[in-house]
């Protein structure tokens, strides 16, 4: 699972990721889990920056869109939006904590709704709408449902490839 030196320090870690497919509960028990699309497992160096992780998901499966992580204690109704360096030390310190050998679960969500939301901005841009005016989109936690503005970040991949190089 994640290699350990000889000093003790992780040198790498590894994510089961999904994507393509859907969360829905099971009939037997209603436990939620991922139907269709695909899983794979990706190995990464223990200093991956958010950025870096997102780009192997795109290189690996073409991803863009969300990165969600479940966290180790909860189940798939528990996902936590994965947006800068920090969520992802948060999530890795967690795993760390709490299950040290697992992989990390991740769901990449299709990047529809936040091709949606960089629309509505690029309109209040152009207009000059306040940011209330703005839609507001559920959020889902543990079967509490509260209003929050998401945030859209836009990953120039090109850019990106020609400054890590090949």
């Amino acid at each position: 699972m994640i290699r350990i030196t000889n000093s003790g320090y992780k040198t790498s870690m590894k994510f089961l990721y999904s994507y393509g497919g859907k969360i829905l509960p099971r009939q037997i028990d209603g436990k939620l889990r991922y139907v269709g699309g695909h899983t794979r497992v990706l190995t990464v160096d223990c200093t991956v920056t958010y950025l870096d992780l997102i780009f192997k998901f795109w290189e690996a499966c073409g991803f863009t869109g969300d990165l969600k992580c479940k966290l180790p204690s909860e189940d798939l109704d528990m996902l936590v939006s994965v947006t800068c360096d920090e969520d992802l030390a948060a999530v890795v310190e967690e795993y760390d904590r709490v299950s040290p050998d697992a992989k990390i679960r991740v769901v990449l969500c299709s990047l529809n709704s936040a091709k949606t939301i960089a629309t509505a901005l690029a309109v209040e841009s152009l207009f000059k709408f306040s940011a209330s005016k703005l839609p507001q989109y559920p959020v889902v936690a543990n079967s509490a449902i509260r209003k929050a503005t998401r945030q859209c970040h836009v990953v120039d991949f090109a850019a990106y490839y020609t400054r890590v190089g090949s």
